[in-house]
This record gives structure tokens, sequence and C-alpha cells, in this order.
């Protein structure tokens, strides 16, 4: 499997738009021409730790926004309905790569209403390694290396 950040945002739309089919979903962070309610999907800053060998932890925040008409009368209970409905949809996030289907446990999930934007936030934690470029021994008996 090949993870990237970009196959990582994909799958957490494809989540949000199979929750709620008939809202859209942005991952890019322009407000302009869109119509509320929507989901915007923003990084947060991002962690990475080594571990044993070529491999380490990347630690992604995410923050998902969702936006709806200000002129609601009921806006904080649509805030805290997709607040609710989001905790079961995004326990696990499908992350799909080409043909398979991989399932990512979401970390740190919480939720707060900011100036009327409900801010839906939590971690991936995925562990990735470097592709080894080190050329491979043939056979043990034509091994001529030694210590040096």
């Amino acid at each position: 499997m090949t993870f990237t950040l970009e196959r990582l945002l994909d799958s957490i739309c494809g989540v949000l738009k199979e929750s709620y089919p008939d809202i859209p979903t942005y991952s890019n962070p322009s407000k302009q021409g869109t119509s509320v309610p929507c989901f915007f999907v923003f990084f947060m800053p991002t962690e990475m730790e080594n571990r044993i060998g070529r491999r380490f932890m990347r630690n992604i925040g995410i923050d998902i926004v969702y936006l709806v008409e200000n002129s609601d009368t009921d806006m904080y209970d649509q805030l805290v309905s997709v607040a609710d409905r989001l905790d079961y949809a995004l326990e696990f996030v499908s992350y799909v790569d080409g043909e398979s289907k991989y399932s990512l446990r979401t970390y740190d999930r919480e939720w707060k209403i900011d100036e009327d934007e409900l801010h839906y936030q939590f971690t991936v934690k995925a562990v990735v390694s470097y592709p080894d470029n080190t050329p491979t021994i043939e056979s043990a008996e034509s091994y001529e290396g030694g210590i040096k």
C-alpha cells in the first residue's frame, strides 16, 4: 500500500459523502462560491515519530469544519446533531488505495462550536516506511563484504 495525504483526504471526504450525500464536501479552503450547508476538510499540525528501521509514525491532525446558514433558528441544534453523527461515522476511515480498502482508526476525536462553525477534529496515526533501496545480497556464499 502507498499511503498519501491526498488519498487520506479523499477517503475522509468519501466518509462524509456517504453519511451526508446531499451536503457538498470541499478539501480546498476557499469559501468563495460555496453554498451552505457544507463541509471543509483541513489538515492540522502533523507530527512524525521515528520507529525501528526505516519506519516512522505519522500523527496526522484533521479538522472538519461544518458550516450552516447563520440565519437558521435551530443552527446550534443542527451543529450538535452533525457532531453526534460524525462521532459514529468517523471512528474508522476506509482508506482506499486503488482497488484495496484499509480501515484506519481515528484517535483523539473531539468537537467544538466556534463562531457558528462546527469543528470536528481528530488524529489519524499511520505507520509508514521508506522504500529500501539497498542492494540485496544474491546469496550468502557470494557475499564478500566484511567488517570495515
